[in-house]
């Protein structure tokens, strides 16, 4: 596979630098192929060996796209492609995979992956999805949603508010992260670990105490209890739900079209 990765190259006039691409891949051996093949191509490539390197890197510099292989010690691919749509959704991605279920195929397009590229990996037709990843995104630049309507609850990220009823609350921007979160995958199930790691770009011990004392206090300041049909339950030993009612879902809305 290595000389197939490294003795594909594209004509002069296809090499398309000022491109950076994150490669999310804990194989040493094939994420320096990838590395070679994609330099070749023109493109700037940073190599990430887990998810909690990638993500503590994403949240100080974005990059133009990202290629995340499907299964990584610390979190998984999906997992990762999740986080990429709640807080960089301009961001696109790519995913590698052996897996060829439909229902695979299916879970990771529902996730947000804009692509798949099955594994082994053809160096040519891998050029062409990133290419036509990219000219997507360039003609068709995805925005961040301006406000999350779920119940009575209203959430703008541009402010970093929560407004229930007539009530505006101004949390910090880790507990404001925290709540779109939440709010933004009602009725499921989130686990400390994807939290942690999402939030904080790391992976927490799991007698810390950091994760829960966090949730307590977004419980605590938006009000969330099941009289307002929306409450921030504990699965202990594993993570926490938002879970809302059906009046709550239906009022459920991704964007909310409001002025500033």
């Amino acid at each position: 596979m290595s000389q197939t990765l490294l003795d594909i190259r594209c004509n002069k006039g296809e090499i398309v630098s000022s491109y950076n691409i994150a490669v999310v891949e804990d194989d040493t051996i094939f994420a320096a192929e990838l590395e070679e093949f994609l330099s070749s191509l023109g493109y700037t490539v940073a190599i990430y060996s887990s998810a909690q390197k990638f993500l503590t890197a994403v949240r100080q510099k974005e990059c133009d796209l990202v290629i995340v292989d499907w299964s990584i010690p610390d979190l998984t691919g999906i997992e990762v492609i999740e986080y990429i749509r709640k807080f960089h959704p301009d961001m696109p991605s790519i995913m590698l995979t052996a897996r060829t279920d439909r229902r695979d195929i299916i879970r990771g397009l529902e996730a947000g992956a804009d692509d798949f590229v099955s594994k082994p990996v053809d160096p040519e037709i891998l050029s062409l999805r990133i290419n036509s990843v990219l000219r997507r995104y360039n003609g068709n630049v995805r925005t961040r949603p301006e406000s999350i309507v779920l119940g009575p609850y209203l959430l703008r990220p541009s402010t970093s508010t929560v407004h229930l009823n007539d009530e505006a609350i101004i949390l910090p921007k880790r507990e404001f992260d925290m709540a779109m979160l939440f709010f933004t995958n009602p009725n499921r199930l989130l686990s400390r670990q994807y939290l942690a790691a999402t939030l904080w770009g790391k992976i927490v011990d799991y007698q810390s105490r950091t994760i829960d004392t966090h949730v307590a206090r977004l419980r605590k300041n938006l009000k969330l209890d099941p009289a307002s049909g929306i409450s921030l339950n504990a699965l202990y030993g594993f993570g926490y739900t938002l879970q809302a009612d059906g009046h709550a879902m239906n009022t459920a809305k991704e964007p909310l079209a409001m002025s500033a």
